[in-house]
């Protein structure tokens, strides 16, 4: 307890010598100081009816300024001791230091790092097509993704109305999306869903896939009633080994609704759609990654995606004075 007092920040260490992930402390935590009442003493200003979630670092700050720190001390010192902290600490005390470096190292920290790298690996991928989306002169939701990919939330679009609006569980025509572009009325045009599985996709991927079929229906009933000119498109960021675990469940259903698709590694496809479809007029060509990509992969791109946009296959030529953008393995030429 007083070297939790004495040091609130140590709650990260604590909680990764157990095992437990920084959500699961936080949420245990909260739900931990609703609950505990003795001689009307309350942890946090909210009643206990109203269960609201608090981050760690509220927890750290209520450790150095809270008037009952002693008593949320105590209770945080028997929480992590019931995860067996004093175990782990016992085994740790028989040990050398050259001998507990490496078991952090291999054992500890990797579920730590791995968890971070998961949840960056989608932000990341959800950056750079923003970034691309913005490069081509086009009004993005959230405003900011392009430079801090983490700072909003998803937003959430009603099909029905096309309209932002907020998450209301009850209504089936409700859903998020990852990044929405606007055309210069400030009309909703694309709509984009990233999923990135480097582990098996599981139960979340195939209801992922579900409400994607969803999506498309839904779609196609609100672009039936407008005008052909305004229709609203699909797009889906797919990406990751872990989609091999269970294709037809999940990938293979969704290729299906999407009016197209991209991955981090051809993320010069999105721009080539959007010209297509005349949402921009600004691409003159595109320079594929000769290494990466092999001449029949670069010839398909060229018929399926390219001639139809009016881009040109410039893979080879001379763009060293031109405006250019690496999107993937290519890199595109503006005009």
């Amino acid at each position: 307890m007083q070297i939790i007092l004495e040091d609130p920040d140590i709650l990260t260490d604590m909680r990764k010598l157990v095992g437990i992930s920084d959500k699961r402390l936080y949420l245990d935590l909260t739900y931990l100081v609703h609950f505990y009442s003795v001689n009307n003493i309350r942890f946090v200003p909210e009643a206990r009816k109203e269960l609201r979630k608090h981050s760690t670092k509220y927890f750290v700050w209520l450790l150095r300024r809270s008037e009952f720190k002693q008593s949320l001390a105590r209770e945080i010192s028997a929480y992590f001791i019931s995860h067996g902290l004093i175990e782990m600490l016992d085994t740790f005390s028989s040990l050398s230091k050259e001998q507990i470096i490496p078991i952090f190292q291999n054992l500890i920290a990797p579920k730590e790092i791995q968890q971070m790298q998961a949840k960056y690996r989608g932000h990341g991928a959800e950056q750079a097509f923003a970034q691309i989306l913005t490069a081509c002169g086009l009004e993005i939701f959230p405003k900011n993704k392009d430079k801090d990919p983490m700072a909003s939330h998803d937003p959430n679009v009603n099909l029905s109305t096309m309209a932002i609006v907020q998450r209301t569980a009850d209504n089936d025509d409700c859903h998020s999306f990852d990044l929405i572009i606007k055309n210069s009325d400030s009309k909703i045009r694309i709509l984009i869903q990233s999923l990135i599985h480097s582990s098996d996709p599981g139960q979340y991927g195939v209801n992922k896939s579900n409400e994607t079929i969803d999506i498309k229906k839904r779609l196609k009933l609100y672009n039936n009633k407008i005008n052909p000119n305004e229709k609203v498109y699909l797009l889906g960021c797919v990406d990751g080994v872990g989609f091999c675990e269970n294709p037809n469940g999940t990938i293979i259903k969704m290729l299906e609704a999407f009016d197209d698709f991209f991955q981090m590694h051809t993320l010069f496809k999105v721009p080539v759609f959007l010209q297509k479809i005349g949402i921009i007029d600004n691409i003159k060509g595109i320079c594929f990654d000769k290494q990466f990509f092999e001449t029949d992969a670069i010839q398909h791109f060229e018929t399926t995606y390219l001639h139809p946009a009016g881009v040109a296959n410039m893979t080879g030529k001379e763009i060293s004075n031109l405006r250019i953008l690496n999107a993937g393995k290519a890199t595109i030429i503006f005009k």
